[in-house]
């Protein structure tokens, strides 16, 4: 049996989609659907129903995405039992991050990673928090890096870095007019948020509830999929927002928005995360070692 037959048929599952599966293994469309097809005509049964609404699994399909996690599952673990018969460490890492630390952070993390371990090919996979805590549950990802503290009893994680969320507002706007704002007054304007499932608007929501706010119930003229959508859209003049300092810092040193000092900003963390029972391989383990043996890292100095 291929294995990259399975690694394809199990992408493309899981996206339900084989232009983001070909995009994930670096390769076309059509290669991946001849991989399907192959499979298909290896196993003598059809495993995908390609419909109108999607693509689902036939019976016969279930049983053999089950059975093909399986398989995979049992090969790297081979893999890595033979890890201690060669001089370095090599192997295909993927880290899913969630937004912020996957654009401001990460790099350099895996910067230091390849730095000892070049022969690792390691690729980042950028969804909010709670998808990227999916992925690593389903297994389509080795290890996350993310903006709220996993509660899952599989997952193992570790506070890696600090970031604050700061308000910002256009250039122009009364906030900036006033002398002392206090956070209940921020309810008389409206914000752009983030969507539902990111770290930063799950931080926003707690910070907004301890003084007796509710986000929901406050005028929001957008919600975007994106930190550097909500800079844009407040430097429009679509609203105010809390963003992490990390991202917002960049846009106010171009004078596109503005940082409301004397509103306190709200502290947060990222955390390491992976499963427990995958902590233990050895390309987990150096990753780990890489990552948490520096002290925890601080938001930037600006």
């Amino acid at each position: 049996m291929n294995l990259n037959k399975l690694d394809a048929f199990i992408l493309v599952v899981e996206k339900g989609s084989f232009s983001e599966s070909a995009a994930a293994l670096h390769s076309s469309q059509p290669a991946i659907s001849l991989k399907i097809k192959s499979l298909e005509e290896d196993l003598g049964f059809e495993l995908l129903d390609r419909g109108a609404s999607g693509i689902h699994l036939t019976p016969a399909g279930a049983l053999v995405y089950q059975a093909a996690k399986e398989m995979i599952k049992t090969w790297r673990r081979l893999e890595d039992d033979l890890v201690g018969f060669q001089d370095t460490l090599t192997g295909n890492l993927t880290i899913g991050a969630s937004t912020i630390p996957g654009t401001y952070l990460v790099p350099a993390m895996i910067k230091r990673f390849r730095d000892r371990f070049p022969k690792v090919d390691v690729s980042i996979e950028i969804s909010d928090s709670e998808e990227t805590l999916k992925k690593l549950l389903n297994q389509q990802i080795d290890a996350a890096i993310v903006g709220m503290q996993p509660t899952a009893a599989k997952l193992n994680s570790q506070k890696l870095a600090t970031d604050s969320l700061v308000l910002i507002t256009p250039t122009h706007h009364p906030l900036l007019e006033t002398g002392d704002p206090a956070v209940n007054e921020l309810q008389h304007y409206e914000f752009v948020v983030r969507e539902k499932g990111s770290g930063t608007r799950k931080r926003m929501e707690e910070y907004l509830a301890a003084h007796d706010l509710v986000l929901d119930n406050l005028p929001i003229s957008l919600s975007i999929g994106s930190t550097e959508g909500v800079i844009a859209a407040v430097e429009a003049g679509l609203g105010i927002s809390f963003v992490s300092k990390l991202a917002a810092q960049p846009a106010v040193n171009a004078n596109r928005v503005r940082v409301i000092e004397k509103i306190n900003p709200i502290q947060r963390s990222f955390y390491f995360t992976v499963l427990k029972e995958t902590e233990n391989r050895p390309i987990i383990k150096e990753l780990t070692n890489v990552l948490i043996s520096h002290e925890p890292l601080e938001e930037r100095e600006t």
